[in-house]
């Protein structure tokens, strides 16, 4: 892959990754602000905003078929997103809770380990703060797992847990969108 690739392709939809990032943070900083909210509240959101990412995610691999040579990648994750997210609307509330915190948990090891691949990627391309991506994206993945590793035992610690993973993830997708646009203005030049 050269850099021509890039030309008039993916970097147009720098704005992508920015509306993702922002629906990430703003779910992580409701979930550390709310913790008396209800599980089941927080279960609708999250599915609600699954669905929202999953339909921009498509929209992102539909757009770059004949651009970008690993568009299949944005396109599946897309589908598992819009799935996951009506699957969640679909379960009784008895099972909702449990599940949720447990999709929570395996969706941000998912798009983390998603994530750090486009970075890489990105890291061929361009050097410049690929450190600071690949750093935010490993502090998810750490906390997903400390996640996982006992999401009913921790109480509070959920939410701290659950607000933190998607703030960084958040924070990545917002500095790959502040990439993607630098080099759609380089190439432009």
């Amino acid at each position: 892959m050269e850099n021509f690739t890039f030309k008039g392709g993916i970097t147009r939809y720098w704005w992508m990754p920015l509306i993702t990032g922002l629906l990430s943070i703003a779910i992580g900083i409701w979930c550390l602000c709310s913790p008396d909210s209800s599980l089941p509240v927080l279960a609708y959101v999250f599915a609600g905003v699954v669905i929202a990412a999953g339909i921009v995610n498509l929209a992102f691999a539909i757009a770059n078929t004949r651009i970008m040579p690993g568009w299949g990648w944005p396109l599946a994750l897309g589908l598992i997103e819009i799935i996951t997210g009506i699957w969640l609307f679909t379960l009784p509330e008895s099972m909702l809770i449990v599940t949720f915190i447990y999709t929570v948990g395996v969706y941000l090891i998912f798009i983390t380990i998603n994530a750090i691949c486009e970075s890489c990627m990105l890291y061929t391309y361009s050097s410049g703060m690929t450190g600071w991506l690949l750093a935010l994206l490993l502090v998810t993945l750490a906390f997903a797992v400390i996640f996982l590793a006992g999401p009913v035992v921790g109480g509070v610690a959920v939410w701290l847990y659950i607000g933190i993973s998607f703030i960084t993830f958040g924070c990545y997708r917002i500095a790959l969108s502040a990439k993607l646009r630098k080099l759609n203005h380089e190439i432009r030049l």
